[in-house]
């Protein structure tokens, strides 16, 4: 936050502001700081956008959007709006202690990208490109994070918050290839550092059009720039806010039948499930066999026959399939059912993999037992489906 004083001097000029006096002065005073103490209790929404770069540096319209919405107030949030440097290492650097001081709900980064339409980033690789920055240096190591995952796959809600943006007339498009820049280096930080916070922020990139090109017969400025940010968070929080209430629905109708758990249990579980797919497509196979309990087992049934692993060999197989794959495979869940009984959860999830050309379903049968005060996989059953059941 930028710091702002009110200074009454003393002499000819000792009326201060505005000819208020000092008494004037010093009421404007306590209810300026009352103002900015209101302001800094709300909620904070962390925007960011780059510093001019390239040959003739000319300037970067995701910060010329954002700049003037610093320490605004938004639909009962306070916006705070931060200038990345151009230079390889430096996102993961600044917004980590922005992140821990803020305590944002949300962090979203924006960046100067192609003309003609605004794109929402859906995938960081673990890869640096052979390009200078604004210091005029290449990257000295290739890896953005050394010991990261090879990619992300984007946490954020972009089809929901697309299908808003589109349905006004926004010209938005969804993209799994953000450049190998700065701009893929922001997102894969922020997908990092989503991980080291609690509770997690909520993350995303998107691309904008740079200044002075055309879009139909309107020409990018900021203030168009700057309206498609806030058009952005506006379907964040519409899609949030939706999804919110189904949650709440679905929690309502599972308290109402008998032999359901405590909520705090159900959403145990809940992140659980998430997190076995989310670090099996995204190839964080340590992550991945966490999910497990030490003497898991795990089953794969097809054409009447079992084929049975403990969790070690179960996972290095899977580690193995992810090197050896042609195509990126990626495994999410379509429906989910979570029962309890006893000292055990079972979830069926219905689930879908894509992986380039190739579409398969199927069912993954879990139990669940709690080990060292964590639900943790005890048994996975597992089989395809050849017709899609949505």
């Amino acid at each position: 936050m930028a710091c702002r004083t009110l200074r009454v001097s003393g002499g000819n000029h000792s009326r201060g502001i505005c000819g208020l006096g000092r008494a004037g002065a010093f009421l404007l005073a306590i209810v300026f700081s009352f103002h900015l103490g209101a302001a800094a209790d709300k909620p904070v929404i962390l925007l960011t956008g780059f510093e001019p770069f390239g040959a003739q540096r000319p300037p970067n319209p995701s910060w010329e959007a954002i700049a003037p919405l610093h320490d605004t107030e938004w639909q009962g949030y306070r916006l705070v709006a931060v200038q990345l440097p151009v230079v390889w290492g430096a996102p993961l650097q600044e917004l980590e202690p922005r992140i821990q001081q803020l305590k944002p709900v949300a962090v979203f980064s924006f960046g100067q990208g192609y003309p003609g339409a605004f794109a929402i980033e859906t995938r960081a690789l673990n890869q640096r490109g052979d390009i200078a920055d604004n210091s005029g240096q290449k990257p000295s190591l290739p890896l953005i994070v050394g010991d990261g995952p090879t990619e992300f796959l984007s946490s954020f809600s972009y089809a929901e918050v697309a299908a808003v943006l589109q349905k006004k007339g926004l010209p938005l498009r969804i993209s799994d290839q953000a450049g190998q820049y700065l701009c893929e280096e922001t997102l894969y930080s922020l997908e990092t550092l989503r991980r080291k916070f609690q509770p997690e922020p909520v993350v995303a990139f998107c691309h904008v059009p740079p200044l002075g090109t055309m879009i139909g017969n309107t020409t990018v400025d900021a203030n168009y720039v700057r309206n498609f940010v806030l058009e952005f968070l506006g379907a964040w929080k519409q899609t949030s806010l939706q999804a919110e209430q189904l949650d709440t629905e679905k929690k309502a109708a599972s308290g109402s039948t008998g032999g359901q758990a405590a909520t705090p249990e159900r959403a145990a579980v809940e992140k659980l499930i998430e997190e076995y797919f989310k670090s099996w497509s995204e190839q964080r196979m340590r992550d991945y066999g966490n999910c497990f309990a030490d003497g898991a087992v795990i089953q794969e049934v097809g054409s009447g026959d079992i084929s049975t692993q403990m969790k070690g060999p179960f996972v290095a197989t899977q580690a193995t399939y992810h090197k050896m794959a042609v195509f990126k495979a990626v495994e999410v869940p379509v429906r989910t059912a979570i029962t309890f009984e006893a000292d055990l959860a079972r979830v069926v999830v219905y689930w879908k993999l894509t992986a380039g050309p190739r579409l398969q379903y199927g069912y993954d049968h879990f139990t669940l037992l709690k080990q060292d005060g964590q639900w943790k996989i005890a048994n996975l059953v597992f089989y395809a489906v050849k017709t899609p059941k949505e």
